[in-house]
Parts: structure tokens; C-alpha cells; sequence
């Protein structure tokens, strides 16, 4: 009886926050992911677990810009552990797949682990239904390692918890990085679509290669460049600010190269406005696949660079410093780089990752 008691204290107490929700469970020890530190958010009290904008902006957004931005594309926890095995149980929000990608990339998590200099992908099981469950087996123990588990491209997540070894170190990491991020503003492409696995997006590729944080603000049709947006991430420090909302600008959206120009100039001015030397990059749309045969797609992604260039070299001319361009050649994608013609696949992600990669260096070294 004192011992139901006990359980009965502990399980209060962990929900009410007076102790951590660690609970051990055949031959697991658990955390809840609410006790680890979620990387890849502004430093902003506001922002809630495993979103990206604050709620205190949900009222001054557009309805499915909200939505999207409660999804945790570019979030990531990180952990210290010798343990043999690994295990991630979670539920979501939303549908767990799309027609064009896979339940691992819409919904699924996904494991690095640090060896020397390098990030490593972890292999694990997976399965899923109302709970989502992943398992990872057979790692080599020999030593402390840090981990880094990133979340869900495209959906919401309700709760989640992390499992290892019960005889092993299991430590949450918490500290927030010194260094100002990399802030990047885009669209579907930016949030993940349509990479076949969490890592594989290129903002999550390119951030395990330049090694400094990176905000990910890209919304599925909706990176438009909006003030709300821009007056919100004014307000931070950053290594950089990035552009890459050229994909919503097109007359699906509603939208035209005019008021991408309009748009793209007013965001640039906003930005300087409070950050005068922070290099500014921005990003031609990086084309279709299909637009060889199909050359009105083409007319479409061309239009639109013409008014990135115009742009660039207005404000130029304007005498605004620390202007960069990142053109469609320099992203190179392929005929091979892309899963409908519009979203890269793992090898364009890829190519997206080094181009982002080079071109960053070249700006910050």
C-alpha cells in the first residue's frame, strides 16, 4: 500500500513540476521531452515546447501561418548517454504522411550521434500508429556520447518521451548556445518538404555543417514575406539573416513577382533598420524540374529571379552593405534533385545544403 502510495506522489509531482518526469520501464529509464532544451527556437520565453513563433504573434498571423508555425521543422533536443539502445515514443497532431512524402519525413524523428568531429545517423525500428515509437539497438556503449534528436518536419507534437538504458548515464542537455543564429525565412522547401527523414532537410544537413545554430522559419505556402514575420525576427541578434521565399510568389499563391520585389526590398529595409552590418542573403527560386518540357514553369521561376536580381542591385545601388545573392545556378539543382518537380528530394536537399554551405562560408569567414 505504501508503496502504490509513493507512485501514486511521484506521478503527481512530476505533472505539477515539482520533480523531473523520469520513470524506469522494462529496463528503460525515461525522460519527458519537456525536460530537455528545445534547440532551434529564437530565445523568446513566449515560444511554447515544440513550436517555432510565440504565442503572444498567433493573434497578428494569418490562420495557416500559425498552423505551420506550431509544427517543429528544425527542432531538435540534444542528450548525453553510454547507452546500447534508444527508444522515442510521441503522438502528433496532424496526419502523419502526404502523397508526395513519407510518414518518416512528414512525421518522424530522427537520430545523430557525435563521433569525433562527425555526426553519425543512428538506424533505429519504427512504427506508427496512434503512438508513434522508434528504436534504436545495438550502438556500441564504450563511451559517452551526445546525441541530437531531431523532431517532426511537418507535424505537431502533443508529448514525447526518451528512453535509454536503465544502467546508463542519461543527461539532458540544456545550455543555450553562445553564438547568434543563422535566421532563415522560407517555404515548404525550407521547412522539409520533401526529404524522406527529419535530418535530411537542408536546414538540418547544413546545420551539422557550418556547426553553428539555425532558426527555421519555412511555412508550407505561406514564407511570403510578411511584417508580422519580419517585425518578430528584427527584434534578435543574428549571424545572418536568409530570404528563400521566391516558391510562394507565384500566381497559386496569389501572389506575383512585382510584390515579390515590393516585399523583398521592404524586408531587407526592416531588417537594416535594426541590424545595419548583419549580412542579408538572398535567394533566387531554385527552379522545376520539369520546366524543359514544360516552359511555362519556366517563365514562372525566371520572372521571379529577374526581380530577386533587381532588387539586389537596387538596394545596392542604395548603398545598403553586407548584401548577398545566392543564385538558382550556384543551388544547381538537377533533373534527378527533386520528388514532384517543385520539392527536392534527399539529393537536392543535399545540394541545397551545399551550396546554403559555401556560400555562407565565403560570407562569414
Amino acid at each position: 500500500m505504501k508503496s502504490k502510495f509513493f507512485l501514486f506522489l511521484v506521478v503527481v509531482g512530476a505533472f505539477c513540476g515539482q520533480m523531473p518526469l523520469v520513470f524506469s520501464q522494462a529496463g528503460y529509464t525515461w525522460k519527458d521531452g519537456r525536460e530537455f532544451k528545445i534547440y532551434g527556437q529564437l530565445d523568446d520565453t513566449n515560444i511554447s515546447y515544440y513550436k517555432r513563433l510565440p504565442d503572444t504573434l498567433e493573434r497578428h498571423l494569418r490562420a495557416p501561418l500559425w498552423k505551420l508555425s506550431e509544427q517543429a521543422s528544425g527542432l531538435y533536443i540534444k542528450f548525453k548517454t553510454n547507452t546500447s539502445s534508444v527508444s522515442i515514443s510521441y503522438q502528433v497532431e496532424n496526419p502523419i504522411a502526404f502523397p508526395h512524402m513519407p510518414s518518416t519525413g512528414v512525421s518522424g524523428v530522427d537520430l545523430y550521434a557525435k563521433s569525433g568531429d562527425t555526426w553519425q545517423w543512428v538506424s533505429g525500428n519504427f512504427s506508427f500508429k496512434d503512438t508513434i515509437s522508434y528504436h534504436f539497438k545495438g550502438i556500441s556503449s564504450d563511451e559517452e556520447r551526445m546525441y541530437r534528436l531531431y523532431l517532426p518536419l511537418y507535424n505537431q507534437i502533443k508529448w514525447l518521451k526518451v528512453g535509454v538504458d536503465s544502467n546508463a548515464v542519461f543527461q539532458a542537455i540544456v545550455k543555450k548556445s553562445s553564438t547568434n543564429p543563422i535566421i532563415i525565412y522560407g517555404t515548404s522547401i525550407a521547412q522539409g518538404a520533401c526529404a524522406s527523414r527529419a535530418g535530411m532537410a537542408w536546414t538540418n544537413i547544413l546545420e551539422r555543417t557550418i556547426d553553428l545554430p539555425i532558426i527555421n522559419l519555412g511555412f508550407s505556402g505561406n514564407g511570403r514575406l510578411e511584417d508580422p514575420v519580419i517585425n518578430y525576427i528584427k527584434r534578435f541578434d543574428a549571424s545572418m539573416f536568409i530570404f528563400d521565399c521566391m516558391p510562394n510568389f507565384t500566381s497559386g499563391q496569389g501572389l506575383n513577382p512585382i510584390q515579390a520585389r515590393i516585399r523583398l526590398k521592404k524586408a531587407v529595409l526592416e531588417i537594416r533598420s535594426k541590424h545595419v552590418e548583419t549580412p542579408i542573403l538572398l535567394v533566387e527560386h531554385a527552379g522545376y524540374s520539369d520546366a524543359i518540357l514544360q516552359t511555362g514553369r519556366k517563365t514562372i521561376y525566371e520572372n521571379l529571379n529577374r526581380e530577386v536580381v533587381a532588387t539586389f542591385k537596387e538596394l545596392q545601388s542604395q548603398g545598403i552593405k553586407n548584401l548577398y545573392l545566392l543564385s538558382r545556378e550556384e543551388i544547381g539543382l538537377g533533373g534527378n534533385s527533386f520528388v514532384d518537380g517543385t520539392h527536392p528530394n534527399d539529393l537536392g536537399m543535399y545540394e541545397y545544403a551545399s551550396a546554403y554551405g559555401k556560400k555562407i562560408k565565403n560570407i562569414l569567414d
